[in-house]
């Protein structure tokens, strides 16, 4: 008689030995190493007859001046044409309008290009080329946000990588929640005494730019000695935040 108990101990293992296999390929491609999967392109969607539309608050502050100079209007980015050129490359003509308030008219204010490659996008806005976006998206990532400009010290961007932040996160910028997205540090610079400096923006999936935040202050001084716990003497403070969009 036959003995097959060696036989089915040999099928039981290799059983074993597959769906461990199946696990560890299931576990390793569930590791999160800070690139986005998805398609990348999304979070900076360009489409002809695309809109977004945002309230900005600017806070000025003045020395002499008791309280800052608060403003706010809205301005509203579209989409007009697009060109692609000999290499393939994507040139997208958007313009600029504005408002003071959701009541009056849009005036137009600005035009100002987005170009699409392969690995960035170069954005050409009031006579500067930047690039507020590189692919792949990974949270190691960092370059150099204006690679085109001749900054110098005195320049208060100068000096300073792009980074990306929370890749992929939900995010509330107030207005609206999103499922998916990315922040961008631009710069910040809150070591020194006498000033803070930052530029972040962020970026959610299908939408594109939702809220971008802008710092430049200097801090109050009495006979070279800060007034105060940072008291804020003069600069800028600006938020644009997006409050509408079509649905590409």
């Amino acid at each position: 008689m036959t003995n097959f108990t060696p036989y089915l101990e040999l099928v039981k293992l290799k059983i074993i030995m597959a769906a461990m296999l199946l696990m560890i390929t299931f576990l390793l491609s569930c590791q999160h190493d800070g690139a986005e999967p998805a398609d990348q392109y999304k979070y900076y969607p360009l489409e002809v007859g695309q809109f977004s539309i945002y309230e900005i608050t600017e806070v000025v502050y003045s020395a002499g001046l008791k309280d800052p100079v608060t403003n706010k209007w809205q301005e509203k980015d579209e989409i007009n044409s697009v060109s692609i050129n000999s290499a393939g490359i994507s040139t997208y003509l958007i313009s600029t309008y504005r408002r003071n308030t959701s009541s009056d008219y849009w005036q137009k204010i600005k035009q100002y290009t987005s170009e699409l490659y392969p690995d960035k996008i170069v954005q050409n806005i009031d006579n500067e080329a930047v690039v507020p976006m590189i692919f792949p998206i990974d949270k190691n990532t960092t370059w150099d946000g204006f690679m085109y400009l001749n900054l110098n010290n005195t320049d208060n961007r100068y000096g300073y990588d792009f980074t990306y932040e929370n890749v992929g996160e939900p995010f509330n910028t107030g207005v609206n929640s999103f499922n998916k997205t990315i922040k961008v540090v631009e710069r910040v610079d809150t070591s020194g005494l006498t000033k803070y400096n930052f530029a972040s923006k962020h970026y959610a999936n299908n939408v594109g730019l939702i809220l971008d935040q802008q710092a430049d202050l200097e801090y109050l001084q009495v006979n070279g000695e800060l007034s105060g716990y940072k008291v804020i003497s003069s600069g800028k403070k600006r938020i644009k935040r997006l409050i509408e969009y079509s649905n590409n």
